[in-house]
Protein backbone atom coordinates (compact mmCIF):
# COMPACT_ATOMS: atom_id res chain seq x y z
CA UNK A 1 0.00 0.00 0.00
CA UNK A 2 1.26 3.47 -0.90
CA UNK A 3 1.78 6.02 1.80
CA UNK A 4 -0.12 9.18 0.83
CA UNK A 5 3.12 11.12 0.28
CA UNK A 6 3.80 8.95 -2.75
CA UNK A 7 0.24 7.92 -3.60
CA UNK A 8 0.66 8.99 -7.23
CA UNK A 9 4.33 8.42 -8.05
CA UNK A 10 7.85 8.06 -6.71
CA UNK A 11 10.69 9.73 -8.59
CA UNK A 12 14.21 8.31 -8.34
CA UNK A 13 17.09 10.73 -8.87
CA UNK A 14 20.87 10.29 -9.22
CA UNK A 15 23.00 13.38 -8.47
CA UNK A 16 26.73 14.15 -8.10
CA UNK A 17 27.90 14.16 -4.45
CA UNK A 18 28.28 17.95 -4.18
CA UNK A 19 25.04 18.91 -5.95
CA UNK A 20 22.71 20.65 -3.48
CA UNK A 21 20.25 22.31 -5.88
CA UNK A 22 18.59 19.56 -7.93
CA UNK A 23 16.88 17.82 -4.99
CA UNK A 24 15.99 21.11 -3.31
CA UNK A 25 14.39 22.57 -6.46
CA UNK A 26 12.47 19.38 -7.20
CA UNK A 27 11.22 19.16 -3.60
CA UNK A 28 9.98 22.76 -3.83
CA UNK A 29 7.91 21.98 -6.92
CA UNK A 30 6.65 18.39 -6.64
CA UNK A 31 2.92 17.95 -7.15
CA UNK A 32 0.95 16.46 -4.22
CA UNK A 33 1.26 12.70 -3.95
CA UNK A 34 4.65 12.57 -5.70
CA UNK A 35 7.75 11.82 -3.62
CA UNK A 36 11.47 12.06 -4.36
CA UNK A 37 14.16 9.47 -3.59
CA UNK A 38 17.79 10.23 -4.32
CA UNK A 39 21.17 8.55 -4.50
CA UNK A 40 24.62 10.09 -5.11
CA UNK A 41 27.24 9.08 -7.61
CA UNK A 42 30.87 10.15 -8.10
CA UNK A 43 31.57 11.72 -11.46
CA UNK A 44 34.14 12.20 -14.09
CA UNK A 45 32.31 15.13 -15.67
CA UNK A 46 33.38 14.81 -19.29
CA UNK A 47 34.54 11.22 -19.46
CA UNK A 48 36.62 11.21 -22.63
CA UNK A 49 38.85 8.15 -22.45
CA UNK A 50 37.06 4.84 -23.13
CA UNK A 51 37.88 3.51 -19.65
CA UNK A 52 36.50 6.69 -18.05
CA UNK A 53 33.29 6.34 -20.05
CA UNK A 54 33.10 2.65 -19.11
CA UNK A 55 33.40 3.57 -15.42
CA UNK A 56 30.75 6.30 -15.72
CA UNK A 57 28.39 3.81 -17.31
CA UNK A 58 29.08 1.08 -14.74
CA UNK A 59 28.58 3.56 -11.88
CA UNK A 60 25.38 4.84 -13.48
CA UNK A 61 24.01 1.31 -13.82
CA UNK A 62 24.79 0.65 -10.14
CA UNK A 63 23.17 3.91 -9.03
CA UNK A 64 20.07 3.27 -11.15
CA UNK A 65 19.67 -0.23 -9.72
CA UNK A 66 20.19 1.11 -6.19
CA UNK A 67 17.54 3.85 -6.34
CA UNK A 68 15.16 1.45 -8.12
CA UNK A 69 15.05 -0.56 -4.89
CA UNK A 70 12.95 2.28 -3.44
CA UNK A 71 10.17 1.17 -5.79
CA UNK A 72 10.40 4.34 -7.88
CA UNK A 73 8.41 4.79 -11.11
CA UNK A 74 11.21 6.48 -13.03
CA UNK A 75 14.98 6.95 -12.61
CA UNK A 76 16.52 10.32 -13.54
CA UNK A 77 20.20 11.22 -13.96
CA UNK A 78 20.62 14.80 -12.72
CA UNK A 79 23.79 15.74 -14.51
CA UNK A 80 23.77 17.74 -17.72
CA UNK A 81 27.24 17.62 -19.31
CA UNK A 82 27.98 13.87 -18.81
CA UNK A 83 24.54 12.97 -20.18
CA UNK A 84 24.80 15.32 -23.18
CA UNK A 85 26.12 12.53 -25.38
CA UNK A 86 24.90 11.00 -28.63
CA UNK A 87 23.22 8.68 -29.22
CA UNK A 88 21.32 10.11 -26.28
CA UNK A 89 18.87 7.23 -25.84
CA UNK A 90 21.75 4.85 -25.16
CA UNK A 91 22.31 6.20 -21.64
CA UNK A 92 18.59 6.11 -20.82
CA UNK A 93 18.30 2.56 -22.17
CA UNK A 94 21.25 1.48 -20.02
CA UNK A 95 19.65 2.98 -16.90
CA UNK A 96 16.30 1.41 -17.77
CA UNK A 97 17.89 -2.00 -18.12
CA UNK A 98 19.61 -1.69 -14.73
CA UNK A 99 16.58 -0.23 -12.93
CA UNK A 100 13.74 -2.02 -14.70
CA UNK A 101 12.03 1.41 -14.88
CA UNK A 102 11.80 4.24 -17.43
CA UNK A 103 14.95 6.40 -17.41
CA UNK A 104 15.51 10.10 -18.04
CA UNK A 105 18.76 12.05 -18.33
CA UNK A 106 19.28 15.79 -18.06
CA UNK A 107 20.93 15.90 -21.49
CA UNK A 108 18.08 14.13 -23.29
CA UNK A 109 15.45 16.03 -21.28
CA UNK A 110 17.07 19.33 -22.25
CA UNK A 111 16.79 18.45 -25.96
CA UNK A 112 13.22 17.13 -25.60
CA UNK A 113 12.13 20.24 -23.70
CA UNK A 114 13.64 22.64 -26.22
CA UNK A 115 11.94 20.77 -29.06
CA UNK A 116 8.63 20.81 -27.13
CA UNK A 117 8.66 24.62 -26.87
CA UNK A 118 9.81 25.10 -30.47
CA UNK A 119 13.37 25.99 -29.46
CA UNK A 120 15.26 25.30 -32.68
CA UNK A 121 17.54 28.37 -32.40
CA UNK A 122 18.60 29.08 -28.84
CA UNK A 123 20.99 30.96 -26.61
CA UNK A 124 22.76 28.76 -24.05
CA UNK A 125 23.96 29.92 -20.65
CA UNK A 126 26.05 27.55 -18.55
CA UNK A 127 27.91 28.01 -15.27
CA UNK A 128 30.77 25.93 -16.69
CA UNK A 129 33.90 26.58 -18.74
CA UNK A 130 33.55 27.48 -22.40
CA UNK A 131 34.76 23.97 -23.32
CA UNK A 132 31.93 22.29 -21.45
CA UNK A 133 29.38 24.77 -22.83
CA UNK A 134 30.62 24.03 -26.36
CA UNK A 135 30.32 20.29 -25.65
CA UNK A 136 26.65 20.85 -24.77
CA UNK A 137 26.12 23.05 -27.85
CA UNK A 138 27.59 20.32 -30.08
CA UNK A 139 25.26 17.76 -28.49
CA UNK A 140 22.25 20.02 -29.16
CA UNK A 141 23.40 20.55 -32.76
CA UNK A 142 23.16 16.78 -33.19
CA UNK A 143 19.50 17.08 -32.13
CA UNK A 144 18.76 19.74 -34.75
CA UNK A 145 18.98 22.62 -32.25
CA UNK A 146 21.24 25.53 -33.26
CA UNK A 147 22.98 27.39 -30.45
CA UNK A 148 23.36 30.95 -31.81
CA UNK A 149 25.24 32.30 -28.77
CA UNK A 150 26.71 31.02 -25.52
CA UNK A 151 27.58 32.50 -22.13
CA UNK A 152 29.91 30.49 -19.87
CA UNK A 153 30.36 31.57 -16.25
CA UNK A 154 33.63 29.64 -15.94
CA UNK A 155 32.96 27.33 -12.99
CA UNK A 156 34.36 23.80 -12.76
CA UNK A 157 31.82 21.08 -13.42
CA UNK A 158 32.94 18.80 -10.62
CA UNK A 159 35.79 18.44 -8.16
CA UNK A 160 35.63 15.49 -5.73
CA UNK A 161 35.18 16.58 -2.13
CA UNK A 162 35.07 20.27 -3.02
CA UNK A 163 32.13 22.59 -2.65
CA UNK A 164 31.86 24.48 -5.91
CA UNK A 165 30.32 27.91 -6.33
CA UNK A 166 27.61 27.13 -8.89
CA UNK A 167 24.82 26.88 -6.29
CA UNK A 168 25.66 30.45 -5.16
CA UNK A 169 25.02 32.05 -8.58
CA UNK A 170 22.08 34.43 -8.17
CA UNK A 171 19.39 35.68 -10.56
CA UNK A 172 21.25 38.98 -11.10
CA UNK A 173 24.32 37.13 -12.38
CA UNK A 174 22.15 35.06 -14.75
CA UNK A 175 20.38 38.18 -16.06
CA UNK A 176 23.71 40.00 -16.50
CA UNK A 177 25.18 37.07 -18.46
CA UNK A 178 22.11 36.92 -20.73
CA UNK A 179 22.02 40.70 -21.33
CA UNK A 180 24.63 40.84 -24.14
CA UNK A 181 23.26 37.74 -25.92
CA UNK A 182 20.94 38.01 -28.96
CA UNK A 183 17.93 36.67 -27.05
CA UNK A 184 15.49 38.44 -29.40
CA UNK A 185 16.83 36.36 -32.31
CA UNK A 186 16.42 33.07 -30.42
CA UNK A 187 13.36 30.83 -30.01
CA UNK A 188 14.27 29.95 -26.42
CA UNK A 189 16.86 30.35 -23.68
CA UNK A 190 18.58 27.36 -22.09
CA UNK A 191 20.04 27.58 -18.57
CA UNK A 192 22.27 24.55 -18.18
CA UNK A 193 23.50 22.82 -15.02
CA UNK A 194 21.61 20.93 -12.33
CA UNK A 195 23.45 22.79 -9.54
CA UNK A 196 22.29 26.17 -10.92
CA UNK A 197 19.31 27.71 -9.10
CA UNK A 198 16.64 28.48 -11.73
CA UNK A 199 13.16 27.60 -10.39
CA UNK A 200 12.59 30.97 -8.66
CA UNK A 201 13.29 32.94 -11.86
CA UNK A 202 12.00 30.90 -14.83
CA UNK A 203 8.57 32.54 -15.04
CA UNK A 204 9.82 36.09 -14.38
CA UNK A 205 12.56 35.65 -16.97
CA UNK A 206 10.10 34.37 -19.58
CA UNK A 207 7.95 37.43 -18.91
CA UNK A 208 10.93 39.80 -19.29
CA UNK A 209 12.40 38.31 -22.46
CA UNK A 210 9.24 37.02 -24.14
CA UNK A 211 10.84 33.62 -24.81
CA UNK A 212 10.49 30.16 -23.26
CA UNK A 213 13.19 29.44 -20.66
CA UNK A 214 14.38 25.86 -20.27
CA UNK A 215 16.66 24.80 -17.40
CA UNK A 216 18.27 21.44 -16.66
CA UNK A 217 16.31 20.80 -13.46
CA UNK A 218 13.02 21.98 -14.96
CA UNK A 219 13.43 19.89 -18.14
CA UNK A 220 14.46 16.79 -16.19
CA UNK A 221 11.55 17.15 -13.74
CA UNK A 222 9.12 17.57 -16.65
CA UNK A 223 10.58 14.52 -18.37
CA UNK A 224 10.58 12.38 -15.19
CA UNK A 225 7.01 13.35 -14.25
CA UNK A 226 5.74 12.63 -17.76
CA UNK A 227 7.41 9.22 -17.75
CA UNK A 228 5.74 8.52 -14.39
CA UNK A 229 2.35 9.48 -15.88
CA UNK A 230 2.05 12.80 -14.00
CA UNK A 231 0.89 15.65 -16.26
CA UNK A 232 0.20 18.43 -13.72
CA UNK A 233 0.81 22.03 -14.74
CA UNK A 234 3.58 23.35 -12.48
CA UNK A 235 4.46 27.08 -12.18
CA UNK A 236 7.75 26.52 -13.98
CA UNK A 237 7.34 28.27 -17.30
CA UNK A 238 5.88 27.56 -20.71
CA UNK A 239 7.35 24.06 -20.87
CA UNK A 240 4.65 22.84 -18.48
CA UNK A 241 1.93 24.49 -20.62
CA UNK A 242 3.27 23.11 -23.87
CA UNK A 243 2.86 19.48 -22.91
CA UNK A 244 0.05 19.36 -20.38
CA UNK A 245 -0.98 16.00 -21.83
CA UNK A 246 2.32 14.13 -21.75
CA UNK A 247 5.56 13.85 -23.68
CA UNK A 248 5.73 15.10 -27.25
CA UNK A 249 4.28 12.57 -29.67
CA UNK A 250 7.51 11.55 -31.30
CA UNK A 251 9.08 8.17 -31.60
CA UNK A 252 12.13 9.17 -29.55
CA UNK A 253 10.10 10.07 -26.46
CA UNK A 254 7.36 7.44 -26.64
CA UNK A 255 7.05 5.58 -23.33
CA UNK A 256 9.12 2.45 -23.03
CA UNK A 257 6.92 -0.50 -23.84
Amino acid sequence: MHHNLSARAKLGLIVPPNNTVNEAEWQSALPPGVSLHTTRMRLNPLARAPEEMAKLRADLRDAAALVAEAGVDVVAFGCTAPSAVNPRREMEAMMEEAAGRPGATAGAAMADALIAVGGRRIVLLSPFSENVTKHEAAFLAGEGITVIAIASLGHQTYAPGRKLGIHLIGPEEIRAALAPLPVAEADAVMLSGTNLVTFPIIEALEEEIGRPVISSNQALLWSALRRAGITDRLPLGRLFDSQAGGPPETESTSPVT
